[in-house]
């Protein structure tokens, strides 16, 4: 009985491992095939861009919120501060400072302002978590505002004509994205990214196990804060413009959740599909239905949430049993 049983788990391991090297293949050639298009005539940068940048939001979203179980109504408020720590870095300092240099150190101070934010927010749980951190957006929108206009550009933004290059912006997006997804793949086969699962569940029977659930939360919101920032600044790169009402827009943190829960929560591919399928019904409503674009969104995440509640991940997995927690 015993060699069926075992012959059967090696079967198991053998296409979850075939299926999770099919993923890579195909992510590689995504990448070549992203990092060929400024050099094709006629290629939609501004197309593929927005979709790399939805993306690496959702992923980010998906290190806090798919990891731990906290989700984060206000995760916007980071990517919006990526693009003014850039902005004001550039207007007050001029080009004395490299636009690779703030598109991708600059973030590490909004893992400080995370950090900060984090040790009383992530005591709270669910909709009081929640409720926090769209609360600190805004707050953080109206402190923004409210700068010094020849700080921070109040109400007209920050333009910054000197910097505009879609091309390496385009490329830093690319790098972008496949730094978030090798540190989500690292983080889902982690000790790490285990301890994070067992808080999801059950933070109680985590912290009982020895698990430092502070320092754990703590570590995961600095990472997601970090990528979210840096696909701000990238994106100052790419437009040299940002501005108050763009950037904290509580719509784009919505796009980021319905992504992580449309394709998976806690996995690597689901956030992908996720934010992939949404950007392609959100460009395809809002370029034939404008005035009915938002309502026609929400009946789409509606849909989602009622029918298919664990995402595509989990839909798969569920008509697939074999594939159960085998699909990264």
């Amino acid at each position: 009985m015993k060699a069926p049983v075992l012959a059967r788990r090696a079967d198991v391991r053998d296409a979850s491992r075939l299926l999770n090297l099919t993923l890579v293949g195909l992510g590689v050639l995504a990448v070549v095939f992203l990092a060929l298009q400024p050099s094709r005539p006629g290629a939609l940068l501004v197309f593929w861009f927005n979709l790399m940048q939805a993306i690496v939001l959702a992923q980010s979203l998906n290190l806090i919120t798919g990891y731990t179980g906290y989700v984060d109504f206000g995760h916007v408020v980071f990517y919006g501060l990526g693009t003014y720590v850039a902005g004001i870095a550039i207007g007050q300092l001029g080009l004395a400072v490299p636009v690779p240099l703030w598109a991708f150190v600059g973030p590490l101070l909004i893992v400080v302002i995370a950090v900060l934010v984090g040790l009383p927010a992530l005591r709270l749980r669910g909709a009081y978590f929640a409720i926090a951190m769209l609360s600190f957006n805004e707050a953080t929108r109206l402190v923004v505002l409210n700068l010094p206009r020849d700080f921070a550009g109040g109400a007209f933004g920050i333009p910054a004509p000197e910097i505009y290059d879609p091309h390496a912006a385009f490329y830093a997006m690319v790098a972008l994205l496949v730094a978030i997804t090798v540190f989500t793949v690292w983080l889902a086969g982690s000790r790490f990214g285990v301890g994070l699962k067992a808080i999801r569940d059950d933070e109680g029977a985590a912290a009982v196990m020895g698990i430092g659930t502070t320092p754990y939360k703590l570590a995961a919101f600095g990472a997601s804060a970090y990528f979210a920032a840096a696909a701000g600044a990238v994106d100052y790169w790419f437009v040299a413009h940002t501005s108050n009402e763009l950037v904290f827009n509580t719509v784009v943190t919505v796009e980021m959740v319905a992504g992580v829960f449309l394709g998976g929560a806690g996995t690597v591919v689901g956030p992908v599909l996720g934010a992939t399928i949404l950007y392609l019904v959100r460009d395809f409503l809002w370029g034939r239905f404008p005035f009915l674009y938002l309502p026609m969104f929400g009946a789409v995440i509606a849909v989602v949430v009622l029918y298919v509640p664990r995402g595509i991940v989990g839909f798969v997995e569920d008509r697939v049993p074999a594939l159960r927690a085998k699909i990264r």
